[in-house]
């Protein structure tokens, strides 16, 4: 793959510098930490590879958290962006095409891009509230398409899609043959009562979601 540096990679602070930036209004995480400085301490740890899926327990409390979804559906990657880049690398090759509904996470637009696949953009219009044309979708499939691409909660505007809209787009996913991706990574900053997983809805329906926005905790993603 000819794989380019995204532009969020050049401008994290990390990489910009701390110590140049006077107001970070935009970092989607916490200042670093010792575990002491929150109360917490941990005893001696024995390190090892551990399972490949992930803990087996962790997995199970993951799977809990919605009907429909076992332990055997969930897979504990380091980091979104990890898990990300596996389902592209999963499922796409250079002969074949993705719908990618935009703005989405750089990763979902970029990796893709460098394993050389067609890709359809259906733009979202802050006129429209950003709200998701099912229809636009829809016209944008094509025979060898392999993947929706979705934030929800939108990344950047925080917009909600509606549970009937997130029914539409599965149903469309199994209509099409065709895998749905909804990066629920905001999930657990929604407001109201949530909706389910879109793993949780059909065998066609892929989950990502992470610790690091909602949490604060980067690199531990699922």
């Amino acid at each position: 793959m000819n794989y380019t540096r995204m532009v969020i990679e050049k401008e994290a602070p990390e990489e910009y510098g701390y110590d140049r930036i006077r107001f970070n209004l935009s970092e989607s995480s916490i200042a670093d930490q010792k575990l002491s400085d929150i109360g917490l301490s941990l005893p001696d740890l024995t390190l090892f590879y551990g399972e490949h899926r992930g803990d087996k327990q962790l997995r199970a409390l993951i799977s809990a958290q919605d009907a429909g979804i076992s332990p055997d559906d969930v897979l504990v990657t380091a980091g979104a962006a990890g898990a990300l880049f596996i389902i592209s690398t999963s499922l796409l090759s250079a002969n074949d095409h993705l719908v990618v509904i935009r703005p989405n996470y750089a990763t979902n637009i970029e990796t893709p891009r460098a394993i050389g696949c067609a890709i359809s953009f259906v733009d979202l219009a802050f006129e429209e509230g950003f709200a998701i044309d099912v229809e636009r979708v829809k016209a944008a499939i094509r025979p060898d398409t392999k993947l929706i691409s979705v934030t929800c909660p939108h990344n950047p505007t925080g917009t909600m899609m509606s549970r009937a809209e997130l029914d539409a787009l599965v149903a469309l996913a199994e209509s099409s043959d065709c895998h749905l991706l909804v990066d629920e990574t905001y999930r657990d900053l929604s407001y109201g009562r949530r909706l389910p997983t879109a793993a949780s809805l059909s065998p066609k329906a892929i989950s990502g979601s992470s610790l690091s926005k909602a949490f604060g905790l980067s690199e531990a993603a699922v």
